[in-house]
């Protein structure tokens, strides 16, 4: 809790008392480096003191008084500012109308005026604090001093750096000579402050895009305010007509509620999910919102979605995908928003596809004489992803996304048995569920074909796809191309029936294998991650030796003996020298 703290810090090194209290954990990371400016307000003879502190670990600053009793005022209504960022953090980015946006940069105007409106200066200032935050503005400079309450002096600094001093006639023209769209960094660092400012004072965090455009607008704002106390300055008191451009500030109307797209962002900034599951919900809540023809989430009725599924299912959509996908999203979205006190029903509860699963729609498992020629085939290939790949999938078990994101430093040894450790890449691929990270001991049929030979060659770098993934891209991990070119090149060698998944049929395949060869179901869950949710389960675990061991009784499909020696007597024929030897 963010009043921890109950009074004011102590200083060795002053008398003036401290404010200090630590950034809550759920935020800190959010909200490191994050500068806000709070007005203390006035207090018995205290006047209103405007500060600013940058965050980190704690938020800390001076409370700019000797009297205690004003301290503890100042502490107090600082602690409660601050709670209430912490809480617009927590609840994430707000939709902001133009209007609303139009209306923030107004707080700017009018905080300028009142704060310099009295005692304006003189015109020449106002003539740098225009020149510099329209030059930042238009990205003109690669940086700019942040505008403060009283730092004009730094104005003159940095137009005494930037555009050669007050020598010139005309500090716009030669502004004007320096190129426009040098970046939005120099915008960032002159009205950055002010912008976290009027966010904060409303209780506000906004997305990235929504954060630069209010930017844009305050500096348009800070503009006006310089034209008014410019015209001060110079004797000219009359009311501004700028003034009245602002909007009076409201807060959006509570029945336009949250939209589905507002509901997923904020779902998926909690629960972080998969690109792949980013992109493909994403896509889901889209063909929602086209049906309803709108896109608030507290006025889909459950009737929007039964006419919704109804009209997948006509156009063509597989059962299945409906119900484990589709609807599926829907639920989960509504299931996250009502715990999260966002919309109050779910539409989706109990909305499924009413349809008896057809005999011959079952997916089946590939046979021993398949998988035999699959892996003959892969054995002529070059490309370390059809060659070893469909090998990893046949004799381990393993789902082909954990198998196609390995990384050399993924083949390991553990009490003295060699495996592959399936776990989150190094470079952002996740895996379906906890259970999923295993340590997987590898065949000794992968081990004599060279595999762990070839992992070993890769070191820290991926074993089936090029460059690694940027995490936080937001875009599909490369693995997943990798799948796919797996799963068309196995089409392509003639394992074309439909109710056998190219690549994931390997799986059903070592699943029903390791059953024949007598392996326990207990053990054959383990190596393939499956999860079992009896409660006697939760008290077994298997043991690296158990897996290796029922390795060692895991069968090679049986034609792989027969396939295979055509194939080396063909290699050989090959690499043969094409002149007869020396007698």
């Amino acid at each position: 809790m963010i009043l921890t703290m109950k009074r004011h810090a102590a200083r060795a090194d002053s008398s003036v008392p401290q404010f200090k209290r630590r950034v809550p954990l759920d935020v800190v990371d959010r909200v490191r480096g994050r500068v806000v400016t709070f007005a203390f307000p006035a207090v018995g003879r205290e006047p209103e003191q405007v500060v600013t502190l940058t965050l980190g670990e704690f938020a800390k600053v001076s409370l700019r008084t000797k009297n205690l009793d004003a301290a503890k005022v100042r502490a107090i209504a600082l602690a409660s500012h601050l709670e209430s960022l912490w809480e617009a953090v927590r609840q994430g980015p707000a939709p902001v109308s133009q209007r609303q946006l139009d209306s923030l940069s107004g707080d700017v105007y009018h905080a300028l005026i009142a704060e310099h409106g009295e005692n304006p200066g003189t015109p020449e200032q106002w003539e740098r604090f225009k020149a510099l935050t329209r030059a930042a503005l238009e990205g003109r400079i690669p940086e700019a001093p942040a505008i403060q309450g009283n730092g004009r002096s730094d104005d003159d600094v940095a137009a005494e750096l930037l555009f050669g001093g007050f020598s010139r006639s005309d500090l716009t023209e030669w502004i004007d000579t320096h190129a426009q769209d040098r970046g939005d960094r120099a915008l960032v660092q002159r009205v950055g402050r002010l912008t976290f400012w009027a966010l904060d004072r409303r209780g506000l965090t906004v997305d990235s895009a929504a954060e630069l455009d209010l930017m844009r607008r305050v500096a348009r704002a800070a503009l006006d305010a310089a034209w008014a106390l410019k015209r001060r300055a110079g004797g000219d008191w009359r009311p501004d007509p700028a003034a009245e451009r602002f909007p009076t500030f409201e807060a959006k109307p509570k029945e336009q509620g949250i939209t589905l797209s507002d509901l997923f962002e904020r779902w998926a900034r909690e629960t972080g999910p998969a690109p792949s599951t980013r992109s493909t919900w994403r896509g889901i809540i889209d063909s929602l919102t086209a049906h309803v023809g709108h896109g608030d989430a507290s006025k889909i009725t459950p009737e929007n979605v039964i006419s919704w599924k109804d009209a997948r299912l006509a156009s063509g959509r597989a059962v299945k995908t409906i119900n484990d996908s589709d609807l599926a999203c829907i639920r989960a979205l509504y299931r996250w928003g009502i715990a999260n006190r966002l919309v109050k029903e779910n539409p989706a509860v109990g909305v499924q596809v009413a349809a008896k699963r057809k005999a011959g729609a079952a997916m089946l498992p590939y046979q021993d004489n398949d998988v035999a020629r699959l892996l003959a085939a892969a054995e002529r290939e070059s490309l370390p992803y059809r060659r070893w790949l469909p090998m990893l999938a046949a004799l381990t078990g393993a789902r082909i996304g954990e198998l196609a994101a390995l990384w050399g430093t993924s083949v390991i040894e553990r009490e003295g048995v060699i495996g592959i450790n399936i776990a989150p890449s190094p470079d952002g691929a996740t895996l379906k569920n906890a259970g999923s990270e295993r340590f997987v001991p590898l065949h000794a049929e992968i081990v004599r074909t060279g595999f762990v030979d070839y992992a070993r060659t890769k070191g820290h770098n991926p074993l089936f796809y090029g460059k690694p993934a940027q995490r936080g891209s937001g875009v599909k991990h490369p693995s997943k191309g990798t799948t796919n070119h797996l799963a068309s090149w196995i089409r392509q060698q003639g394992f074309d029936n439909e109710r056998i998944a190219p690549a994931h049929g390997l799986r059903h395949f070592w699943k029903s294998a390791a059953s024949r060869a007598g392996i326990p179901d207990s053990i054959a869950d383990a190596i393939q991650g499956h999860s079992d949710d009896r409660a006697a389960a939760r008290y077994r675990h298997i043991s690296i030796a158990q897996m290796k061991d029922a390795m060692g009784r895991f069968p090679v499909p049986t034609l792989l003996a027969h396939v295979r020696a055509p194939v080396e007597e063909a290699i050989i024929e090959a690499d043969a020298p094409s002149v007869e030897p020396a007698r």
